[in-house]
Formats: C-alpha cells, sequence, structure tokens
C-alpha cells in the first residue's frame, strides 16, 4: 500500500492507493482507494473507496463508496454509496444513502423499503444457515 500526502494514479491497475491528503485516479482502476482529504475517479474505477473529505466522480465505476463529505457523480455508476451529501447526474446507483440527495436523469436501484427488506431477508438466511451448519 503507497501512503504519501497527495497521490496521483494515470493509467494501469493498482491494488490500493492511500495517502493522507488528495487522491486522484484517472484512465486506471484501483481495487482500494483511501484517502483522508479529497478524491477524484476519472474514466477509471474502483472496487471500495473510502473518502474523508469530498469525492468527485466522471465517467467511472466503483462498488462501495463511503464519502466522509459530499459525493459527486457524474455519468458514474456505483454499487453502493453513502455520503453526507450527494449530486448525482447521469447516474446509477445501487443504494444510495446521504443526508442530502440532489438526482439529475439518474437512477437509484433499490429504495430504502428494499434495501431494508434485502437486509432482513439476507440476515433470515444467514441465520437459518449458522443453524443447519453449527457443530454440535
Amino acid at each position: 500500500m503507497d501512503e504519501t500526502t497527495t497521490r496521483e494514479f494515470s493509467g494501469g491497475l493498482v491494488a490500493s492507493v492511500r495517502a493522507d491528503g488528495d487522491v486522484v485516479v484517472q484512465h486506471a482502476g484501483a481495487l482500494a482507494v483511501v484517502a483522508g482529504g479529497s478524491a477524484t475517479i476519472r474514466q477509471g474505477g474502483a472496487g471500495l473507496c473510502v473518502i474523508g473529505g469530498d469525492m468527485t466522480m466522471s465517467e467511472a465505476g466503483a462498488g462501495n463508496m463511503i464519502v466522509g463529505g459530499n459525493a459527486e457523480l457524474s455519468e458514474a455508476g456505483v454499487g453502493q454509496l453513502v455520503a453526507l451529501e450527494a449530486h448525482v447526474r447521469d447516474s446509477r446507483v445501487g443504494l444510495l444513502v446521504g443526508g442530502s440527495v440532489t438526482m439529475e436523469s439518474s437512477e437509484v436501484m433499490f429504495t430504502t423499503a428494499q434495501a431494508a427488506a434485502l437486509g432482513v431477508a439476507a440476515g433470515g438466511v444467514l441465520f437459518v444457515l449458522s443453524r443447519l451448519f453449527r457443530r454440535r
């Protein structure tokens, strides 16, 4: 894992990028991005993003994002997004949790009720499986 104050990565694929300050990933992919400051992903992707500040994504994708500040998505796709504030334009998000959300020509796949039902169902299945396969 690479740890510096500010980190910029362009082209290729890296397992993880970590910085105390800002991170910029451009035309590249990272399995994990961790930044104490803000992060920007342009025409790339990341599996997991944990960002202390603001996050900007354009023409990019991510699996899971936890953002301490504002998240701005433009022509992006994200599996799960948790942010203080989210501005989503021409994008798709699987599950979105935010204090304030602004959507323009975008879609959220799971509503709050559907996400809660999915969580309850998954918990129930795991409970039943743990009872079936526990040691005696």
